[in-house]
């Protein structure tokens, strides 16, 4: 009887070990493609890009909305808020779950491959571009929400004239 819970006491502990290596490969794959596909650079990259897009798509915003009572600040609060989420959100303080969310969703064998075709021509090309991309990809989004603003202050408006009547009825 002892030899039988032994064995399966040890198969239990091999199992565990088995179960780890694979879990520390995967983050060390994880980490990997993280790296080669510049993610500390994208993400850093990115917010500069929103930064310097949103005194632009705010003047826009005052054009579609007619509204000219936003305060002279906004500006300067609005680069004081990206600072903040830049920090809050860096590369250093996010690395860990970026590796454990490309770990958990990813199989290993997924990992290699996805590091490969980074690692290639084609995939470094598409790490070059990929800046270019995501601008142009808000660019067109900003271009959709300055056609549908006015749409959207309408139904507030609608919302806000509906309000007081919903009030008084109760």
């Amino acid at each position: 009887m002892r030899k039988i819970v032994g064995s399966i006491a040890a198969m239990l502990v091999l199992g565990v070990m088995c179960v780890s290596a694979q879990e520390t490969q995967r983050r060390a794959m994880a980490e990997e493609l993280l790296n080669v596909m510049n993610m500390q650079d994208t993400i850093e990259k990115s917010f500069a890009m929103v930064k310097q897009m949103i005194p632009a798509q705010m003047e826009k915003m005052k054009q579609v909305t007619g509204d000219t009572n936003m305060p002279a600040n906004v500006s300067s609060q609005t680069d004081k808020m990206m600072d903040m989420l830049a920090e809050e959100m860096s590369w250093n303080k996010m690395k860990a779950d970026y590796i454990t969310l490309y770990a958990e969703t990813f199989t290993e064998q997924e990992l290699k491959d996805t590091v490969a075709f980074y690692k290639s021509p084609t995939g470094q090309a598409f790490i070059k571009k990929q800046p270019e991309l995501m601008k142009r990809s808000m660019e067109i989004s900003q271009k959709v929400m300055m056609q549908i603003m006015p749409k959207i202050q309408a139904m507030s408006e609608e919302l806000k004239k509906k309000a007081p009547a919903t009030e008084k009825q109760k």
